[in-house]
């Protein structure tokens, strides 16, 4: 059979020759219009979008510098960090131009607190979340629901548990039921035990442990306040079944008004010894 001509007549050729020249040649404008050759623009709002390079690096030395475990932290504990990760000294003097009343929950807020800013991407990128430098935010835990029978109180007050014994012989020195407690200020963050007269007031955070006592002899517990010869422990009891004893830090003010003999300890006789010793756990 016999093939068909290869030869196109001369209105063909020059019609390809015209189609082709730009190809060819390198001509500025386009001979066709067809879409897969027409020349590409840059997408301008990607490109501005984009963290500058110098910024990259210097976002990636910081968290290279800075171990997320530490995190929420002061600015201290993020300068002492970065002194151990071995920093670079321009990096360590300007962490600690950050605010030292601040606390920074990543790495990210460090970065943004020297003056850095987020990465920003428009919707229409394609590589928004492959190319973000941003540290993941830290999950936040729910939190937990205090239990309703023991709900969160700013004043909590503990009435001491009197017996006859102990009543009559504590009313002249001006103890009575209505004198004596002890008050857990959430507000103050302080802790009151009040004895008739008598008042030790100290931190909460100086409560180092508390312990349940008892019983114990009449005559170390009758009428006022004792101290113990051994310790100078402080003792406010108003039976000698049981009490609770309350260790501190330090040592703190009690029966002196001048302040010259400071107590390690002071046990109470409150009615609710177990919820004393727990409200002083939280």
């Amino acid at each position: 059979m016999e093939r068909g001509s290869d030869v196109h007549n001369p209105r063909i050729d020059e019609e390809m020759q015209r189609e082709s020249e730009s190809l060819t040649r390198g001509a500025p404008i386009e001979a066709r219009a067809e879409e897969f050759r027409e020349m590409e623009e840059a997408d301008d709002e990607i490109v501005s979008g984009s963290l500058r390079q110098d910024a990259v690096r210097e976002r990636s030395e910081l968290a290279r510098h800075l171990r997320g475990s530490i995190f929420p932290a002061e600015r201290a504990a993020i300068v002492r960090c970065a002194i151990e990760e071995h920093a670079p000294e321009d990096l360590i003097d300007a962490l600690r131009r950050l605010p030292d009343d601040e606390v920074f929950v990543n790495v990210e807020a460090v970065w943004e607190a020297l003056g850095g800013t987020r990465e920003r991407r428009t919707r229409d990128d394609p590589h928004a979340e492959e190319s973000r430098v941003d540290a993941p935010e830290p999950e936040r835990a729910e939190p937990e629901e205090a239990p309703e029978s023991q709900p969160e109180r700013p004043l909590e007050e503990f009435r001491f548990r009197f017996d006859l014994v102990h009543r009559l012989a504590a009313a002249p020195f001006l103890v009575s039921p209505g004198a004596a407690s002890v008050v857990i200020d959430r507000a103050r963050r302080a802790l009151v035990a009040r004895f008739g007269p008598w008042t030790v007031e100290t931190a909460l955070a100086n409560v180092e442990y508390a312990t349940t006592t008892g019983p114990y002899h009449p005559l170390k517990t009758v009428g006022p306040p004792h101290v113990s010869l051994s310790d100078r422990g402080l003792t406010f009891a108003t039976n000698d079944r049981e009490g609770l004893c309350i260790r501190f830090r330090v040592p703190v003010r009690g029966i002196d008004p001048l302040g010259v003999v400071r107590h390690p300890a002071i046990t109470v006789t409150v009615d609710d010894v177990d919820g004393l010793r727990a409200a002083l756990a939280r």
